[in-house]
């Protein structure tokens, strides 16, 4: 079912430094059907590449396993959504695309990203995705969708066939018309894959010579300065910076020609690759990261285990204290922290979700209950497992009638009545924080 990877997936080298260890943990996504079933448990850890600076983990589940069904849905989050409308516009301007245009998402999920594209431009979509089930979904939504992981026989593969008319050719060198791609877009995929050389080749494959690559991935400095170790899952094979990426490009015969941040998903870059010279906004990213150091993975393994007892022990105080407790988003983030804090249904009454697939099942390795808003009832405080996306869910459960706390655990723990973006600590006897049991 899995594999140990000894070599950096980057630059090949065997110096592989572990720096967080969260012992042994389920899959995040692969949520249980009944509350007794076991979920199979493997190493999480992160290692890192002393000669190119790639984070990555240690062991590489079986993709199939992965992401054969997959429960995450994209357009279910209303910031997710307006995230991708704001990128559409900035792509088209950028860019210059139009309704001749052709792009390529991969990974596209429930194919979100794709019909804002398709909305603001009315260009020709493609989504590639390995998921039977979000392939189905596309298809009832007008997303055309092959049911693929993306490498270099399928970016061949792309590149054969007019999706404008279904055409396909029998060979690109004959064929009057260029079928490559304007714009190829990969966000929270590339963290995923294993085999990142198959995954450039079919880029190079798939792309025409003036067209670009856009890649949104979690990025490795918010992901270390603002404590993100729920962000650590089996998917993430990778917690990548610009400098490993910058090195893989030039492997490959590509360049990063621009580098932006984004708030989204509590710290995002957006990396655009193409044939293209870099501009100013490259520098300063391989400079910021040159500077870390070994110290700065330590202080967030420190960081880490500190902020997960403080998580337990909070609520394990607010339980005793007879206080019933939900969580919102049965996500893998929210998996991974409730496993590495040890909270299950005995502590958590139940977790809140809004993706049918979700529904009925149970959290995996925790064994806490999914339940509809529907079904939500009172609880006196709910956990916002998806921290980014807090205050969407906080206004949205204000929505419903809901009365109770907020705790919002990462990246700061806040117990909050509101949506404020000057969230604060909510003081009240009821409450101890008491600083957390670590031990280095």
């Amino acid at each position: 079912m899995y594999k140990n990877h000894h070599n950096c997936r980057v630059c090949g080298s065997i110096r592989l430094k572990k720096y967080i260890d969260l012992g042994e943990l389920p899959l995040s996504n692969n949520l249980c059907e009944t509350v007794h079933e076991s979920s199979p448990r493997f190493p999480l850890q992160v290692m890192l590449c002393q000669d190119c600076g790639l984070s990555q983990l240690s062991v590489v589940v079986d993709p199939n396993i992965l992401f054969g069904h997959y429960v995450y849905r994209s357009s279910i989050n209303k910031g997710y959504v307006d995230h991708c409308r704001r990128m559409a516009v900035d792509l088209k301007e950028r860019y210059c695309l139009n309704k001749d245009s052709f792009m390529v998402d991969i990974a596209g999920n429930d194919g979100a990203l794709l019909l804002e594209f398709k909305s603001e431009i009315g260009l020709s979509i493609l989504n590639i995705d390995p998921a039977v089930n979000l392939s189905t979904i596309c298809h009832a939504k007008g997303v055309p969708t092959l049911n693929k992981f993306w490498g270099k026989d399928v970016g061949i593969g792309v590149s054969m066939v007019d999706y404008r008319t279904k055409v396909y050719s029998k060979s690109r060198e004959t064929e009057p018309q260029d079928n490559r791609a304007d714009l190829i877009t990969a966000t929270n995929v590339f963290a995923h894959v294993d085999d990142v050389f198959d995954f450039m080749e079919g880029v190079k494959a798939a792309l025409k010579p003036t067209g670009v690559l856009v890649l949104e991935f979690p990025y490795l400095i918010d992901f270390i300065e603002n404590n993100e170790f729920d962000t650590i899952y089996f998917e993430h094979l990778s917690y990548f910076s610009i400098i490993p990426l910058w090195r893989l490009c030039q492997k490959v015969g590509l360049n990063i020609m621009r580098v932006e941040k984004h708030a989204i998903h509590g710290g995002t870059v957006r990396v655009h690759i193409g044939y293209w010279d870099s501009d100013d906004t490259v520098q300063p990213f391989l400079d910021h990261e040159s500077t870390l150091t070994d110290k700065t993975y330590q202080d967030f393994n420190t960081a880490s285990f500190k902020a997960i007892y403080q998580f337990r022990d909070t609520l394990n105080l607010l339980k005793n204290k007879g206080f019933k407790i939900a969580g919102f988003a049965a996500s893998a983030k929210g998996n991974t922290l409730l496993n590495c804090a040890g909270i299950t249904c005995g502590t958590m009454d139940y977790i809140i979700d809004e993706t049918p697939e979700k529904i009925g099942k149970y959290s995996p390795g925790t064994h806490i209950p999914i339940v509809s808003i529907l079904d939500m009832g009172k609880p006196d405080y709910i956990v916002i497992l998806s921290w980014n996306f807090a205050d969407e869910i906080m206004k949205k459960l204000r929505g419903v009638g809901y009365c109770g706390q907020f705790i919002i655990p990462i990246p700061e723990f806040k117990i909050v009545d509101d949506w404020s973006n000057a969230v604060t600590i909510i003081k009240e006897e009821h409450v101890e924080i008491k600083p957390p049991y670590f031990t280095e």
